[in-house]
């Protein structure tokens, strides 16, 4: 390599960084130019930050919240969001199955009989197994906000739906598989948690062939239709951890939220997922997931849907599993060093809202080069980033 060759990469080494850091200070800049923001005051918040953010929820008859899952502090932010607004619908990461269980429940029973039914079944719950995630479920359903769930059945939630499958089928041979596959699915779960060993080192009973087969025999079974669509779920939700089959997953979740969309359709809706799920445009894994189908279903009843990010910029999170350890948060994770030029944009402890519109219009308009494609993702997609600067973990 000649003098010159090296003399030219340098020159277009230094030019190009450069460029970025030049990209990432404006990016900054307009960040810090429209960013307000707000504070937890007992149950609620208060500051101009959560001003904008309810008056431009009640503007939208569909709220989407994306998280980074396991914290206390995302549930208690949409748990005060839904004091000031009411909601119709809470559309939301369980599937629909143990989504219609948790909201008869804990409609019915009665306190002291819930909690005995939250121990016995209380890890099966999916997210809401954790305690703030719990509460503000709690307090959805019982303000009467229907609950809708669109995920896949959980590697531990085919022990909630057969226990609920046994008392309403009437066939006999499939009440005994059931009780099978609740009992089986306990046993491996217990197993573990405990760090104990399960057959062939299989973690959960759904992804064992026992499993398969026994949902093989149920299919054979005269059984009603509501047991066969059950089934067949199940039968999809082990294809799609057998094969780690993201798109399967996301194709699933927007069938069952069309399926009731009927039930939707021109109310007042409040979705949270991950934030993975809810941008407006494509999402970081390059599929147009959830979010994508309420910004075009809103937009072709000529308005708009609101989507917020919400992310803590360190501390920790909590686990799935109770007893698991706390994650500390790392702000140069492959996530989220692509917020970094917004993080800057995070002076104090206030929690702050940061505005996306003028950052989107500077992209648009060829003033803003963004060639972090996730950042450039989160610009597009997103309306206002809610920046926490520490986050606690949530527990069971």
């Amino acid at each position: 390599m000649t003098n010159l060759t090296i003399a030219y990469l340098a020159v277009l080494t230094f030019f190009t960084s450069t460029v970025s850091f030049a990209q990432d200070s404006l990016i900054t800049e307009l960040a810090k130019n429209n960013v307000t923001t707000f504070l937890k005051a007992q149950n609620t918040f208060i500051g101009p930050g959560w001003k904008i953010i309810t008056q431009q929820a009640k503007k939208c008859d569909n709220v989407l919240i994306g998280e980074d899952h396991f914290t206390n502090e995302i549930p208690d932010f949409v748990a005060a969001l839904s004091v000031e607004i009411k909601f119709d619908n809470f559309i939301t990461e369980i599937d629909p199955y143990s989504a219609k269980i948790l909201e008869t429940e804990i409609t019915n029973l009665s306190t002291q009989d819930f909690n005995k039914y939250r121990n016995d079944f209380g890890n099966t719950f999916g997210f809401f197994a954790l305690q703030p995630e719990f509460n503000l479920l709690q307090q959805l359903v019982k303000s009467n906000t229907k609950l809708f769930g669109t995920d896949q059945i959980s590697s531990v939630a085919d022990r909630l739906i057969c226990s609920k499958l046994q008392k309403i089928t009437k066939n006999f041979e499939a009440k005994r598989i059931y009780a099978i596959i609740e009992d089986s699915s306990k046993i491996y779960f217990k197993n573990f948690v405990e760090g104990k060993s399960n057959p062939h080192g299989i973690p959960f009973y759904m992804f064992t062939n026992e499993f398969q087969k026994n949902l093989t025999a149920l299919s054979a079974i005269e059984l009603s239709k509501e047991e066969m669509l059950i089934i067949d779920r199940m039968k999809l939700s082990a294809k799609i951890y057998q094969e780690q089959n993201h798109q399967l997953r996301i194709q699933l979740m927007k069938n069952e939220l069309m399926k009731v969309y009927s039930q939707w359709e021109e109310k007042k809706n409040l979705f949270k997922y991950g934030a993975i799920h809810v941008s407006k445009g494509e999402s970081f894994f390059k599929i147009f997931d959830i979010g994508n189908v309420v910004h075009n279903v809103s937009d072709s009843k000529f308005k708009n849907s609101l989507h917020i990010m919400v992310v803590g910029k360190s501390g920790s999170q909590g686990s799935p599993f109770k007893d698991f350890p706390e994650r500390q948060i790392d702000e140069n994770s492959e996530i989220l060093k692509s917020f970094k030029p917004l993080f800057k944009a995070v002076q104090d402890k206030d929690w702050h809202c940061i505005d996306m519109l003028p950052l989107r219009k500077a992209v648009e308009n060829e003033k803003l080069v963004v060639k972090d494609i996730t950042l450039l993702r989160i610009i597009n997609g997103y309306d206002l980033i809610v920046v926490i600067p520490t986050v606690t973990a949530a527990k069971f």
